[in-house]
């Protein structure tokens, strides 16, 4: 692996020329000969005339990311002139349903000569993103974009391990790289203590400013999806970027510590799971829709809230039934209030009050208020969605 400031470029065929141009709105597209390149963010280089017609010769771009606005990005080249046949003479099917768009996108140049954009599932289905409708494709077809897939998604994404293995792939005292999935920004820290997450400080200055980068210049609580390089392998974690509590790193322009949770890790305080490091360790695994599809009707109101207290957008919308969700203008919030003891199993739909803290737009101070929550699901086997949250 080879790395560029802060960035990644993997490159499995050595003798092969390839670079990653940035292109605005988080879209790339990469260049060079051979299909054995595989790339997590890398600077913008000129085009030349070789590149570009290698390009041309390559013809389909699968690149996987964990949100549309990710700059960290894993990209390989195929060339298939069949599966541009297929995909140019596909049937469309019923609606893509999902409030997301699939994290692999195939991009490449119809028959017509114009670019087409089509989002791969894990499964292999294809969907028409500029139309939001599934396309018909064969088994045989399914089968090889899964296979891709997979194999991607498996490059760009963390192992889901439990907080008791990572507590000893992670020891005390342990030096690793830890990669923000939404920027490719990564820096090195150590894990410093901790008995239900690591505690962790950056070893250095630099590092320190790396991590605070990532956190847009502000040292902040929200939590976000990281990988955890260690001997190797990738682990599937979630990290604060607030520093707090003890500091045994002398110089290192951080004063204390930041946490990172694991599946299952719990806070030193009270000891609970935290919802929303649980919802970011699921995203760095590459599984944030299907544990969102698992969650109860309460659980997911405490992602809307994380979210909400975040401003994550993209959160937002992957819990709503909305497209766009509604918009609830704060700047922070948490909840107050116990969840009623209700059974859900057989409802179709919910409405429910929570009261919580929030700090208004444009306002410095916290207020009480009450949010009311309407849900719904198609059925009750499948996953709750939030269809409008109304703050009085």
């Amino acid at each position: 692996m080879i790395k560029f400031n802060h960035l990644y470029r993997i490159d499995l065929y050595p003798n092969s020329r390839r670079w990653v141009c940035a292109l605005a709105l988080g879209v790339w597209l990469s260049a060079g000969s051979g299909t054995g390149a595989v790339y997590a963010y890398a600077e913008p280089e000129p085009d030349t005339p070789a590149v570009t017609a290698a390009a041309r010769n390559e013809q389909l771009q699968l690149e996987v990311k964990a949100s549309p606005n990710a700059t960290y990005v894993t990209q390989t080249g195929l060339t298939d002139k069949k599966l541009i046949r297929e995909l140019d003479a596909a049937a469309e099917g019923g609606a893509w349903s999902s409030p997301l768009p699939p994290d692999t996108t195939l991009r490449y140049p119809s028959s017509s000569g114009a670019q087409r954009e089509l989002g791969i599932t894990p499964a292999g289905d294809v969907v028409d993103l500029a139309r939001g409708r599934m396309l018909r494709v064969g088994e045989a077809t399914r089968r090889k974009l899964a296979e891709q897939v997979a194999a991607q998604r498996a490059k760009h994404y963390g192992e889901l391990l439990t907080w008791t293995e990572a507590n000893l792939l992670v020891p005390k005292y342990s030096s690793f790289t830890i990669v923000d999935v939404e920027t490719g920004l990564h820096f090195r820290g150590q894990r410093r203590a901790g008995s239900s997450h690591a505690d962790v400080q950056p070893l250095t200055k630099a590092d320190s400013a790396a991590l605070k980068a990532i956190y847009g210049g502000a040292w902040s609580w929200d939590r976000r999806a990281v990988l955890v390089e260690i001997d190797g392998r990738r682990l599937a974690a979630s990290m604060h970027g607030m520093p707090h509590g003890g500091d045994g790193i002398p110089d290192n322009g951080f004063n204390g510590h930041f946490c990172i949770h694991f599946l299952g890790s719990e806070t030193h305080s009270s000891h609970n799971v935290d919802p929303a490091h649980q919802v970011m360790v699921h995203k760095a695994a590459g599984q944030l829709p299907a544990y969102l599809a698992k969650l109860s009707a309460w659980e997911l109101i405490d992602v809307w809230i994380a979210a909400a207290n975040q401003g994550d957008q993209q959160l937002l919308q992957a819990v709503s039934a909305a497209t766009p969700p509604n918009a609830v203008p704060v700047r922070t919030m948490r909840r107050l209030s116990r969840f009623p003891e209700r059974d859900t199993t057989a409802l179709l739909e919910l409405q429910t009050e929570v009261d919580v803290l929030a700090t208004p737009e444009g306002r410095s101070q916290p207020q009480q208020r009450r949010v009311l929550f309407h849900l719904e699901r198609d059925s009750p086997a499948d996953g709750w969605r939030i269809r409008r949250a109304e703050l009085r």
